[in-house]
């Protein structure tokens, strides 16, 4: 396990009624948070994954993807049941080439994190959160 909140209430969960009734009260705060923010939820669902459930981080980071596509899928169905967000231009001058490229990096990063060392994602995704984090607060 990958968790290492060296506090003993913060042990990772790992008893079955525990880890069903804390995962759907995470899910639950994941989904708000990522709904009110307009994202998939993967910067909150992976630390919570690693530091809470002691998940590989590699592990974390494939299920991250599966745990935000019901969220994406609600997301987007908002987004056309509202239409209130006039995307048409940039649909197409940013948004699918990005979504092509997206799956050409997937592609890319899966064979690359097959061979990479777990601490060193641990280590990097935990720098795209602190300059996220510093990013967003510099903006309020």
């Amino acid at each position: 396990a990958e968790a290492f909140i060296p506090l003993e209430w913060a042990a990772p969960v790992t008893e079955p009624p525990a880890v069903l009734l804390s995962g759907l009260a995470a899910g639950v705060a994941i989904g708000l948070v990522s709904s009110l923010l307009g994202v998939a939820g993967g910067e909150l669902i992976i630390p919570t994954l690693v530091f809470i459930y002691g998940m590989p981080v590699k592990a974390a980071g494939t299920g991250a993807v599966l745990i935000s596509l019901p969220t994406v899928l609600v997301g987007i169905g908002r987004w056309v049941r509202t239409a209130k967000v006039g995307l048409r231009t940039e649909l197409g001058e940013v948004i699918l080439p990005m979504g092509l490229g997206s799956v050409l990096g997937a592609s890319a990063g899966g064979l690359v994190a097959a061979v990479a060392p777990g601490p060193a994602i641990k280590l990097l995704l935990g720098l795209i959160l602190v300059l996220s984090a510093l990013r967003g607060l510099g903006r309020h």
